[in-house]
């Protein structure tokens, strides 16, 4: 039966495996936000979106952190927490992304509009150029919503693996247990609860990379 989420991450690899390279990998994102406001200092000048961004990216720095604990350890509500961060995450830099291919395609349109011979003979490279760099950032956009769907694939074999639900929560997590799996209780639920109590083959190490 086809599911939107994987089972496998690239189709071979454990999807924990998955969940714990785009972790690692969205931790070196977000620490590039840290170099992105020390440019402060060099003197090289940053709009108020590279503000934005560049202070999302710290604030959400330690909770990647975090996150890629929980992914090694096999926390299930620390994990959908993360994917659904991670969604918004996503959404987020989609929409900045958009914003500075514009901004960009924008500025250049008005350097070549201006017609000295540098521009001119620019423009003749203007068309394959846009096209590279529209196909690079579609892609860059498309692993990223892939990605998303690993997270919540992997998320949702924890949910399932623990047997957690929207009202079986306990404790002080209660509530956010109640909140994360309430919103679409059909997808963390459906299946049942599979493969009982063996233990998963989940993390990178585990996986032989």
């Amino acid at each position: 039966m086809f599911s939107i989420v994987p089972r496998y991450f690239l189709g071979f690899l454990p999807l924990a495996a998955g969940a714990e390279l785009i972790t690692v990998f969205g931790i070196v994102n977000k620490a590039s936000g840290i170099y992105g406001l020390l440019s402060i200092f060099t003197g090289h000048p940053i709009n108020a979106a590279q503000w934005v961004l560049n202070i999302i990216s710290i604030i959400l720095l330690p909770f990647f952190l975090y996150a890629l604990l929980s992914v090694r350890r096999q926390n299930p509500l620390p994990v959908v927490a993360y994917s659904y961060v991670y969604l918004l995450d996503m959404l987020a830099n989609i929409a900045f992304t958009i914003f500075f291919s514009v901004t960009w395609f924008r500025g250049f349109d008005k350097v070549v509009a201006s017609g000295d011979d540098d521009a001119n003979a620019a423009k003749l490279d203007t068309a394959s150029e846009r096209g590279v760099s529209i196909s690079v950032i579609v892609l860059v956009l498309l692993f990223r919503l892939y990605s998303c769907f690993v997270l919540f694939g992997y998320a949702r074999m924890l949910v399932r693996k623990s047997g957690l639900r929207f009202d079986n929560g306990q404790g002080k997590s209660a509530m956010l247990q109640y909140v994360l799996l309430g919103l679409t209780p059909s997808f963390w639920r459906r299946g049942g609860r599979r493969a009982g109590k063996g233990r998963m083959v989940t993390t990178l190490e585990e996986s032989g990379f």
